[in-house]
């Protein structure tokens, strides 16, 4: 990504890493497709109500390998392979103890944290099984984001994929087998998941030094190295606290919709699936200008950082409005997927969230834009101040929605009013510190 025509690069970057996430977004369709059609509404709002913490989690693990990925990307711009097998060992090291530490505190305290998010009665018990599996587990996603981040920052978008489509066929299959045939319940969504990201990072292993005979390990690069694990520490700490920052306001979102009753948050959980899917390519190329800034930023190649940016807005902005007619014309249908005989009033609150949060997309996707392209070039501090921002005005308008107005149209606004209050300030910040003046 250091040379040649950007728009090309990017795309060249952003397809397979697309269709990699969109089929990783197949994970929690399937969920919910297969746990609303068999089990129930029921099951399904047990499902909704744990994802804001099941979201968090992903967040903590994403934003810790986003760092990585910074610290990768800019290894492999320099052409620093070394540093870039040793980035990743120690990544591994910081992933396990990451992953050691969630298993040991949130299982326990999987009850409670969803009696305090006021899970009702019926659909608690369920609830709680799904959300400790999902602790318990935490090592095998952790291992997935990993490797998928080590394929990543080399710029290798499809080998990551190919790791990602036998995740996602083990999924399918393995929920059909868990829920349908040994009737687990939603436990058995839970291990189904967790199995088939365990089965993608051992394939991911093989085919990384296979294919990557200098990511090798050597018996020197295992002992941990304190100075690259501060490093990981400072570049992931900022990302990750973003990512809980988001994921907090989604599960301040979930203790608001569960108030007003199972009906909407059985709306919300279908619907939410859709908008996460019709964002996912806003992501994806937020995704890869990170990728690409920290590749040119590792070449010391700044020139190439301004048009990087431009062509990123361009492309979100054809994306986003494209993507906001198709949510507008099929948004009922969709949600129709995940519950049989859905209600009049349940497809009513779903196309309504998916109208308010969804359809003007462009807005995330230029705070996506600001946020990525900083953290590229290692200024993940003001991404995560982007992030508080971010935060605190969702928070804002969700309690205006619940508690002043108890209207579900309020709470809803507040996703399209955090994404302007986030980009508005990063865009200051850049325009502020010239973060992309030449060097």
């Amino acid at each position: 990504m250091t040379r040649g025509d950007v728009m090309g690069g990017l795309l060249a970057f952003s397809v397979p890493s697309l269709i990699g996430n969109l089929l990783h977004q197949v994970y929690s369709l399937t969920d919910s497709i297969v746990v609303g059609r068999i089990l129930g509404m029921e099951a399904l709002a047990a499902v909704g109500c744990t994802m804001p913490l099941i979201l968090l989690l992903a967040a903590l693990m994403i934003g810790t390998n986003i760092g990585v990925g910074v610290l990768l990307s800019q290894a492999f711009g320099a052409h620093d392979m070394d540093r870039m097998r040793r980035g990743f060992l120690n990544s591994l090291y910081v992933g396990a103890g990451i992953s050691l530490v969630l298993a040991v505190i949130g299982a326990p305290l999987s009850r409670p944290i969803l009696e305090l998010m006021g899970t009702p009665e019926v659909t608690l018990q369920n609830a709680v099984a799904y959300l400790r599996i999902n602790f318990l587990t935490s090592l095998c996603p952790m291992l997935y984001y990993l490797f998928s981040c080590a394929f990543r920052g080399m710029g290798d978008s499809r080998t990551d994929l190919y790791c990602l489509i036998v995740s996602v066929a083990m999924n399918v299959v393995l929920d059909i087998v868990f829920v349908a045939v040994f009737r687990w319940g939603v436990a058995g969504s839970a291990w189904a998941t967790a199995l088939a990201q365990l089965t993608s990072a051992v394939f991911a292993a093989i085919l990384l030094f296979k294919k990557y005979p200098v990511m090798r390990p050597s018996k020197m690069d295992m002992r941990p190295d304190r100075k690259l694990i501060g490093i990981i520490g400072r570049l992931s700490v900022p990302i990750a606290a973003q990512s809980a920052f988001n994921n907090i306001g989604n599960l301040v979102a979930q203790g608001a919709v569960n108030g007003f009753g199972a009906v909407a948050m059985a709306a919300y959980t279908a619907a939410g699936r859709v908008g996460a899917f019709a964002l996912m390519p806003l992501e994806t190329l937020g995704n890869t200008l990170s990728i690409y800034a920290g590749q040119n930023y590792g070449a010391g190649r700044m020139d190439r950082l301004q048009e990087g940016r431009r062509v990123t807005l361009r492309l979100q902005l054809i994306l986003s409005t494209a993507l906001g007619l198709v949510l507008a014309i099929l948004g009922k249908p969709v949600t129709r997927l995940f519950i049989a005989d859905a209600s009049d009033e349940l497809l009513r609150i779903s196309y309504q969230y998916l109208l308010i949060t969804a359809v003007p997309g462009f807005l995330a996707g230029l705070m996506l834009t600001f946020q990525q392209l900083l953290r590229g070039t290692g200024d993940t501090a003001a991404s995560m101040r982007g992030g508080v921002i971010q935060l605190l005005s969702k928070v804002a308008v969700i309690a205006l929605g619940a508690q002043v107005f108890r209207s579900l149209p309020v709470v809803w606004l507040a996703w399209p009013v955090s994404f302007s209050a986030a980009a508005a300030y990063l865009c200051w910040y850049m325009k502020k510190k010239s973060v992309l003046s030449a060097q």
